[in-house]
């Protein structure tokens, strides 16, 4: 008796210690982008702003432990210059930006700015004479570029609790020039600076499976034990 007792004993323990296990959160992952897009192509000329919109979180999903957002901002630019002074000049293209990502919900602006800039020097003679941008006193140049990434992470419940819900999370990406041409006291030039960037938001959470999988892998795991138990009675009995 004591023995079929124990066996007993085992079977709900194990039995417990299965739902128990199936019951467990897991990590998971999940993430969301958006990109700047521009009537004209994926640049577009600064300044401006526009709204980058990310799908929230589903709560359904399970619990919201931390948010990563993640920003790049990028520029290009072209242009071209005519040193005009009498003498030779060491001439540099500066081509910068501020591009800045907001949320007002999650801090004062702004949120996650970023400077990307390229810088370029040309030496030219004196004036040729001729406002060509080209020859020995002028340059044209095309495809500079530069880009600067940024980062955020949330983990306090306010701010995850702005990125949960249904709907969208509303960003505001501003893009502003920040380019210059020095080095001549007479000079004409002409810099064109363009913009885009892209943010990527990702939710880590815990999730728990459902309660009917819960329950099956429960029920599923008893039917086996009760057979094993029904073996080892039947061996017992003929012992």
């Amino acid at each position: 008796m004591n023995k079929k007792i124990f066996n007993s004993l085992a079977v709900a323990t194990t039995l417990a210690g299965v739902i128990a296990t199936a019951g467990t959160a897991s990590a998971a992952s999940l993430t969301k982008t958006a990109t700047f897009t521009a009537s004209t192509g994926d640049f577009q000329f600064t300044d401006f702003d526009q709204t980058l919109s990310i799908k929230k979180f589903d709560s359904s999903l399970g619990k919201l432990q931390k948010v990563t957002l993640d920003f790049l901002g990028e520029i290009k630019g072209d242009g071209k210059f005519e040193n005009r002074s009498a003498s030779s000049a060491s001439i540099t293209v500066n081509l910068g930006g501020f591009l800045s990502l907001d949320q007002t919900q999650l801090g004062v602006p702004p949120l996650l700015p970023v400077t990307p800039k390229t810088v370029i020097t040309y030496n030219v003679a004196k004036f040729d004479g001729k406002t060509d941008y080209a020859g020995p006193s002028g340059r044209t140049f095309t495809g500079l570029s530069a880009s600067q990434a940024g980062s955020r992470v949330f983990t306090d419940l306010a701010s995850l609790n702005v990125f949960t819900g249904t709907g969208n999370l509303d960003f505001l990406f501003t893009a502003l020039a920040d380019s210059i041409v020095s080095g001549s006291g007479n000079m004409s030039y002409e810099l064109n600076t363009l913009a885009r960037g892209s943010v990527a938001v990702t939710y880590e959470y815990k999730t728990t499976p459902e309660p009917s999988v819960v329950i099956g892998m429960g029920v599923f795991a008893g039917l086996g034990m009760l057979s094993n138990r029904k073996k080892q009675l039947l061996k017992w009995a003929k012992s």
